[in-house]
């Protein structure tokens, strides 16, 4: 598991929520909230194994509320591992190939390594323009 890097984490931009759900029984939430030119989807605790069957078709839905674009804010994820990352990248890719825009808004530092590391990080980013606001870790 990738523990959180304890970084401070940057106030979000002024959004506001539309809707929650939650993952393999409470472990990993996902967060809609209004706040820019695309739709936020605010995830916040573990993404691991325990995510990867649901979360491909809970990232399908969300992008399906937001026409405009669907940006994912990965700074509230405390833990990841090698198969939840797997995990959204496939996520991600299914909602591209039906249809929808999705990208990555922020991520952290660790985050950004793991994804580097399993060569999934442009599965996941670059794929959304989301304006100057990005919040992006160097890895």
């Amino acid at each position: 598991m990738l523990p959180h890097d304890g970084r401070r984490t940057p106030e979000r931009p002024d959004a506001s929520p539309l809707g929650v759900r939650t993952l393999a029984d409470g472990a990993l939430s996902l967060q809609l909230a209004a706040g820019g030119p695309v739709t936020l989807l605010l995830m916040a605790g573990t993404l691991d194994d325990r995510c990867a069957v649901d979360l491909p078709e809970a990232l399908l839905s969300a992008a399906r509320a937001c026409p405009d674009g669907l940006a994912l804010d990965l700074r509230a994820v405390v833990a990841c591992d090698e198969a939840g990352v797997a995990a959204l990248a496939r996520a991600c890719e299914y909602a591209r190939k039906s249809g929808h825009t999705v990208g990555l808004a922020a991520s952290t530092a660790g985050l950004d390594r793991l994804m580097v590391l399993t060569d999934t990080l442009q599965l996941v980013a670059d794929h959304l323009d989301i304006g100057p606001d990005a919040v992006r870790a160097p890895v």
